[in-house]
């Protein structure tokens, strides 16, 4: 799909039907997939979703897809949320990859994503370390990296830049509540309680 990212301009976002919305985040999926040297996942839809979940990326087996709540297609203003879900569980995708593979052992990070899929905290469980999980911080990182590419594009369009504040908002927060309930050493205990969870 041609240029792809343009379709989420306003104008042009609302004449688009849900169908047409979710062929176009498959789209963004496709691109996002060959950028990062990976298989492209399908985007489902989710119908149970809590309207507090946007997506979520999941895989059983050799099975792979990221769900995402149905909200992202009819609600006009979250459009550019929905860019930034299939960016965020795009890069889950490309970490499940990476830790599926075989590992140098000089290869910290991956290492260290290996551990925390073992011995993950879903925001149920704890939403602090939920936030502050390595694979949540890398997904984060790169979520704001991609949309910062893509500010010029929107920069006439006011729910970009409050999509890309509030992910810059999320991802600063996160450090704050963390420091704030494990202390000086929040790192530490951190990584501790995941390598706990993981047996590791």
């Amino acid at each position: 799909m041609l240029f792809v990212y343009s379709k989420f301009k306003g104008s042009y976002w609302e004449n688009y039907e849900p169908e047409k919305r979710l062929a176009i985040l498959q789209a963004v999926e496709k691109k996002m997939a060959r950028k990062t040297h990976r298989e492209i996942v399908p985007v489902i839809v989710n119908n149970t979703f809590p309207d507090t979940l946007l997506g979520a990326f999941q895989t059983r087996g050799r099975t792979k897809a990221i769900f995402i709540n149905p909200i992202l297609l009819t609600e006009h203003s979250l459009r550019f949320h929905a860019l930034e879900t299939i960016i965020h569980e795009g890069r889950h995708a490309y970490q499940c990859m990476v830790i599926k593979g075989k590992i140098s052992p000089l290869n910290f990070k991956a290492k260290e994503w290996k551990r925390n899929y073992s011995g993950y905290f879903s925001a149920n469980e704890d939403k602090t370390l939920y936030s502050y999980q390595s694979i949540e911080r890398d997904a984060q990182r790169f979520t704001i990296k991609m949309l910062k590419r893509l500010a010029f594009k929107y920069r006439n369009e006011e729910a970009f830049a409050q999509t890309l504040e509030n992910n810059i908002a999320r991802y600063e927060q996160a450090e704050l509540d963390a420091r704030k309930e494990f202390g000086l050493f929040y790192k530490h205990k951190i990584n501790k309680r995941i390598k706990q969870k993981s047996g590791r």
